[in-house]
């Protein structure tokens, strides 16, 4: 095990160097597969570091680094994955920095360029370490964390093989937590999500005479609100699920009832029986709300991520890595899952790991959410992130 005294030092010289990454990113964020640039840096940061780069996608790469220490002999070998995503938003920042995105209409908004600091300054740290290490790790930069899902495209391409991971890490910043503490949370953290377009066809007809049409507006309203009966009718109270209709489009003109009406929208559930029983309900629901008024109704769905489970073993060593550390001022057990989502979900599903929160607000100040022109980081976090990203490694490198 490496000295921690001397592991403290070095994460603190480190930290410095990692800020300065974090705002080079910032300054060019690019969004989901069409990260060349950010994954260039990142790739040559690696290597600069004698970590060697396997690339997977043409925006996403593995950095491997063998640990040479006693253990590298023994058949209990371990190997730790850390994963971070890179991609950015469409989103125009309204804050002003010394670092500020240059880039018209696309910013870091969800702290991708954070978690990316994050995993190379933990790259850094462990690179420096690796004749203390007793086994492998895994550093896994994706892209399209915010669009396309690009765990599952990582995972297919072998990120998670040759060698096999044994558990896998990951982070998120979270503005509601303040700079220097941490979320740690059991079992459930983010639901799973799926997409949905419902297709209403009705017959067209002038406004004048309505009995000579079939009105897909109204038919396509109907179904948004019987839809609503399903959360409160067909799901547990103690359960939560989502429905929400985010788009809908009908009509030509005033005066014109209209023949075609397109809804889309997302499910939310946070289990699989949920999730099916939320899918087969919509479904019947529309074409039989449709059919009542006269029309028809198409329904399709397309599916999204899992949902995001936590090894609470892993949760277990983490919460033990932070307490042990008096770097970490607080460790925060959150209670409830969010039904947002996040495709660490598919790691979860192929390996055992935890994916924990990074406080990154501001103390005595209203922090404003991800997603957000207004989204601030406090760099503070880098650190903490840091910490615990090499500590909670080492320990799991450790795991018989």
């Amino acid at each position: 095990m490496v000295d921690l005294d001397a592991l403290t030092k070095m994460i603190k010289e480190t930290e410095k160097w990692a800020i300065g990454l974090r705002q080079d990113f910032h300054k060019w964020p690019e969004l989901g597969n069409e990260e060349y640039l950010t994954s260039e840096r990142i790739k040559k940061e690696l290597e600069i570091l004698g970590i060697r780069v396997e690339k997977m996608l043409p925006t996403g790469m593995t950095g491997v680094l063998e640990g040479t220490g006693e253990g590298r002999k023994s058949g209990s070998r371990k190997v730790v994955a850390i994963r971070a995503d890179i991609d950015a938003l469409p989103i125009q920042e309204e804050v002003c920095l010394p670092f500020q995105s240059e880039r018209k209409g696309i910013m870091h908004a969800c702290g991708h360029d954070v978690h990316i600091a994050v995993l190379l300054g933990t790259a850094r740290v462990l690179s420096k370490n690796k004749d203390s290490i007793n086994g492998t790790v895994k550093f896994i930069f994706q892209p399209a964390e915010e669009t396309t899902g690009g765990a599952e495209r990582m995972i297919r391409k072998g990120c998670l093989e040759n060698p096999k991971v044994d558990y896998i890490l990951g982070l998120h910043v979270k503005p509601e937590l303040p700079a220097g503490t941490i979320g740690i949370k059991y079992g459930k953290v983010h639901a799973s999500s799926d997409m949905f377009q419902i297709d209403v066809k009705g017959k067209l007809s002038h406004g004048a005479y309505p009995e000579s049409g079939t009105d897909a507006i109204v038919a396509a309203s109907q179904i948004i609100v019987n839809a609503q009966s399903i959360i409160s009718r067909n799901i547990s109270p103690l359960n939560s699920a989502v429905i929400t209709f985010g788009s809908f489009h009908s009509g030509c003109a005033l005066n014109i009832i209209s023949d075609h009406a397109l809804l889309k929208g997302t499910i939310r559930a946070l289990d699989i029986s949920s999730r099916e029983l939320l899918k087969d309900r919509l479904r019947e629901m529309a074409k039989m709300t449709a059919k009542a008024a006269g029309a028809s109704a198409d329904v399709k769905f397309k599916k999204g991520y899992s949902v995001l489970m936590n090894d609470n073993f892993v949760v277990d060593l983490i919460k033990e890595a932070a307490i042990s550390e008096t770097a970490i001022e607080k460790v925060i057990e959150l209670r409830e899952p969010t039904m947002g989502v996040e495709d660490f979900a598919f790691y979860l599903e192929k390996i055992p790991g935890a994916f924990f929160f990074l406080g990154s607000g501001y103390r005595g100040r209203e922090n404003t959410g991800i997603h957000s022109g207004s989204f601030e980081i406090n760099e503070k976090c880098i650190k903490t992130g840091i910490l615990m990203e090499v500590i909670s490694t080492l320990k799991l490198l450790e795991q018989i």
